[in-house]
C-alpha cells in the first residue's frame, strides 16, 4: 500500500491537514502524521514526506534527510471561515494567535494579501514576553493559546493545503489520473460558493476587491460579471485568454455571443453551447441578487471537452455500479395540487423503513417514484434492485429472486447465484407489478416479509436479508383478494404505506409542463415556449387527450412529433399519431352532431363514457355519470357493462381501465350521433 508521512509543528495542525489529504487520496494511500510538539524519533528512508512549513524544514532535517520526496505544502486561509473580518472596522487592533512567531507572521501576510491591509494586526505566540493589548484575537485553529483576557476569538480555521500542492502529492503518488478529478471537482465545489456569495459582498465593500481578485483568478472556469444589459463589469484571467486580442474593459457580452444571446439564469438541461476559436464551451448564467434587487449577473465558461472527458469518466463508474437508483425528487415535479401533496408524502414515507405499496395506473411514474423514494431514505448509498413480475415467467421468478445452489436444476450456474433479495441486502427491492405474482410464489413472499430471510432454490440455508421492499402494481388488489388471485395476508403485510400515483388526466396542469420538457428533451433544442413549436389547435387537443397510457404515452407522442416536424413549421393536428388524429377527427364529429345527452338511454349514457375516456372502471363509470347529473347504482352500471359486453360494444379487461368500446361499439356512437 502506498504511505504518506506527515510532519507539522502543532498536533491540531497535524490533524486538519491528514484529515484533508484523506478526502482526496482516500483509502488507497496510508497516512502517518508527527508533530513536532510532541516529538518523534523515526527513520523516514525512502518515504514521500508532506511537511507544513519552512519551520518544519528547519526542526526535522535530520529525519527527513533521506526521504525520496519533500514537499513543503503552501497552505491558504479558508475562505469560508473569513466572514467575521469584513465586520471589523478600519485599524481596529487584532492579536494574531498561532503555535509559532513564523506561523504567526505568515498567516498576517496572507491576511492582508487578501485585502485585509485596513486591520492592525499583532502577533502572539507562546514564549513571546510582551505583546500588544487587544480586545480581539484571530487564530487559525489554535483557540486554546488564545489569552483569557481576550474578549471576542475569532477563529478561522487551520490553513488547507492548496490545490497546487494536492496536485503534487497526487503525481508522486501516482494518482493524479485516478483522484484528479475528485480533487479538482471538490476544489470547485468549494470555491463556487465564495465566488457567488463575494460578488454580492463586493456591492458593500470596496476593499474586497483584491480578495475577489485572487479568488476569481484561481478559479478553474472563465468567469465574468455584467449588468442586465450585458455590460462587462469584471472578469478573470482565464476570459483574457479565452477572448485573446479582444478588449473586454467597458465591452458588452453580446459582442462575443451574439445579439441572441438572452442574459438569465441558466439550468442544467437549458445551458448555452457557445463555440470561439474551435473550441466548444457550456455557458451558465447565474443571477446575483440581495434583497430581491438584482446586482448583477454570473456567467461562466466551461470547456466541453474536459466537461465531457470527467462525464465519461463518472458513467464509466455508474456503468460499474450494477443496481443504484438513478431517479430523485428533483426528477419529481408537478403543478397539480393533487400530485404535490402525493410526493410530500412520499418524502416523509421516504424517511421510515417501513413497506410501501405505490399503485396507479401503468406510465404514471410508480418506479420513479420508488427510486426518488430510496434517494430520500437512511439506505440511499446502498443497492436499489428492481424486479417486474409481469415481465418473468413463473419458473424464473422464484430463482431470480431467491437465488439458486449448484445443482439446483439443469443449466444452474457452477457455484449457483445469489438471488435479488440478497443482491438489496441492506437496500431497497423494488416488486414492480406485484398483482401478477403468482399464489405459489406469493406464500415464499410472505416468509421474507415476515421473517427477513430468504433459501435459495435447491438449498437448505437461511440466508437473513435486511431490506426495504416497495412494491407496485396497475391493478386493484382488493378485488383480486376478493377473486382469490392474491393472499389477503400478503395484501396487507405489503399496504402499510400505500401510495396513489395519479392518471395524467387528473394532474392536467402537469401537461403542458412535460410536453415542454420532452420537447427539449427529443429535439436537442432551447424550446422557451410550446407555442414556439406547437399550434394552438394542437396543443388544446392534446391537454384535452385523456392519455390512457399516461406519462408514458405523452413521452411517445412528443418523440413522434419532433422526429415528423417539418423545419420552420409548427406542429399540426395532421403531424399526430394516426390514433390521435382518429380522436381528434371523432371529436369534431360528435362537436358538430351536438346532441342533447338528456336524450341517451342509461345504456347510451354508459357507453358515452367509455367512448370518451378511452378505458375506465365501473366505479369511475359512477363517479362520471354523477358528474353529468345521471345517477345510477353500481350494481346497475354493472348490469349494464354485462349487456354492452354481451353485445360486443364494449371489451371488459381487469384494472382500473378495464372497459374500452370496440370498433363495433364505436361504428354504434357514430350511429346513435346520426340519428339523434
Amino acid at each position: 500500500m502506498k504511505e504518506l508521512i506527515v510532519i507539522s509543528v502543532g498536533i491540531n495542525t497535524l490533524h486538519s491537514v491528514i484529515k484533508q489529504i484523506k478526502s482526496y487520496v482516500g483509502k488507497e494511500v496510508a497516512i502517518r502524521g508527527y508533530s513536532i510538539e510532541e516529538g518523534f524519533d523515526e527513520d523516514f528512508s525512502g518515504k514521500i514526506v508532506l511537511i507544513t512549513g519552512e519551520i518544519v524544514l528547519r526542526l526535522a532535517s535530520e529525519q527527513i534527510q533521506d526521504a525520496s520526496k519533500v514537499i513543503i505544502a503552501r497552505r491558504a486561509l479558508r475562505y469560508e471561515n473569513i466572514e467575521q473580518l469584513f465586520t471589523l472596522k478600519e485599524k481596529t487592533k487584532i492579536l494574531l494567535v498561532n503555535d509559532l512567531k513564523e506561523s504567526c507572521l505568515e498567516t498576517i501576510e496572507q491576511l492582508k494579501g487578501h485585502g485585509f491591509q485596513s486591520l492592525s494586526f499583532f502577533p502572539y505566540y507562546p514564549g513571546i514576553k510582551t505583546y500588544e493589548s487587544c480586545s480581539i484575537a484571530i487564530t487559525p485553529g489554535e483557540h486554546h493559546l488564545v489569552p483569557s483576557e481576550i474578549s471576542q476569538v475569532i477563529d478561522i480555521g487551520n490553513r488547507q493545503v492548496d490545490i497546487t500542492t494536492i496536485t503534487v502529492i497526487l503525481s508522486e503518488l501516482n494518482l493524479l489520473s485516478q483522484r484528479g478529478a475528485v480533487a479538482s471537482s471538490e476544489f470547485v465545489s468549494e470555491i463556487i460558493g465564495l465566488t457567488k456569495y463575494l460578488s454580492v459582498l463586493n456591492h458593500k465593500l470596496d476593499h474586497s476587491n483584491l480578495l475577489l481578485t485572487t479568488i476569481f483568478d484561481k478559479f478553474p472556469k472563465a468567469l465574468l460579471f455584467c449588468d442586465d444589459q450585458g455590460m462587462i463589469t469584471y472578469f478573470n484571467e482565464k476570459i483574457k485568454r479565452l477572448f485573446d486580442g479582444y478588449s473586454l474593459l467597458n465591452a458588452n457580452i453580446k459582442d462575443f455571443l451574439g445579439n441572441d444571446f438572452k442574459i438569465q439564469p441558466t439550468y442544467n438541461h437549458e445551458d448555452e453551447i457557445f463555440i470561439f476559436h474551435d473550441h466548444t464551451y457550456i455557458v451558465s448564467i447565474d443571477k446575483v441578487e440581495q434583497d430581491e434587487e438584482t446586482i448583477c449577473y454570473l456567467i461562466e465558461f466551461e470547456n466541453y471537452d474536459i466537461f465531457k472527458r470527467i462525464d465519461t469518466a463518472i458513467r464509466s463508474k455508474l456503468k460499474n455500479k450494477k443496481f443504484f437508483a438513478r431517479y430523485d425528487f428533483t426528477h419529481l415535479y408537478s403543478r397539480s395540487t393533487k400530485m404535490i401533496k402525493t410526493l410530500e408524502l412520499a418524502k416523509k414515507i421516504a424517511k421510515r423503513d417501513s413497506t410501501v405499496l405505490i399503485q396507479g395506473e401503468s406510465g404514471t411514474g410508480k418506479e420513479l417514484l420508488a427510486q426518488a423514494i430510496h434517494n430520500a431514505s437512511l439506505r440511499t448509498d446502498q443497492p436499489f434492485v428492481a424486479v417486474n413480475f409481469a415481465a418473468l415467467s413463473t419458473s424464473v421468478l422464484e430463482s431470480e429472486l431467491f437465488g439458486y445452489e449448484e445443482g439446483a436444476f439443469t443449466g444452474a450456474k457452477k457455484g449457483g447465484k445469489r438471488g435479488l433479495f440478497e443482491e438489496a441486502h441492506q437496500g431497497t427491492i423494488f416488486m414492480d407489478e406485484i398483482g401478477d405474482a403468482p399464489l405459489d410464489l406469493q406464500v415464499k413472499l410472505l416468509r421474507v416479509l415476515q421473517e427477513g430471510v430468504v433459501r435459495r432454490v435447491g438449498g437448505n440455508e437461511q440466508v437473513p436479508i435486511d431490506i426495504r421492499i416497495i412494491a407496485a402494481t396497475n391493478v386493484n388488489l382488493e378485488e383480486k383478494v376478493q377473486e382469490g388471485t392474491f393472499r389477503q395476508d400478503l395484501y396487507y403485510r405489503l399496504n402499510v404505506l400505500p401510495l396513489q400515483t395519479l392518471p395524467l388526466r387528473e394532474r392536467r396542469e402537469d401537461i403542458l409542463l412535460l410536453l415542454h420538457d420532452y420537447i427539449n428533451k427529443f429535439s436537442n433544442g432551447e424550446i422557451y415556449h410550446i407555442n414556439e413549436y406547437i399550434e394552438k389547435e394542437t396543443i388544446e387537443f392534446l391537454q384535452q387527450h385523456p392519455w390512457p397510457g399516461n406519462v408514458r404515452e405523452l413521452v411517445n407522442v412528443v418523440e413522434y412529433m419532433v422526429n415528423v416536424k417539418m423545419t420552420d413549421q409548427k406542429i399540426q393536428l395532421s403531424d399526430l399519431p394516426h390514433y390521435l388524429l382518429k380522436e381528434a377527427t371523432d371529436q369534431k364529429n360528435v362537436e358538430v352532431k351536438n346532441v342533447s345527452e338528456s336524450m341517451l338511454t342509461e345504456e347510451e349514457h354508459v357507453l358515452m363514457i367509455i367512448y370518451l375516456k378511452f378505458g375506465i372502471g365501473r366505479r369511475k363509470i359512477v363517479l362520471e355519470l354523477a358528474q353529468r347529473g345521471v345517477n345510477i347504482g353500481e350494481a346497475k352500471v354493472k348490469s349494464i357493462i354485462d349487456s354492452l359486453r354481451i353485445k360486443q360494444l364494449i371489451q371488459v379487461n381487469k384494472g382500473v381501465r378495464g372497459c374500452v368500446v370496440t370498433e363495433e361499439g364505436k361504428k354504434y356512437v357514430n350511429r346513435l350521433f346520426m340519428r339523434k
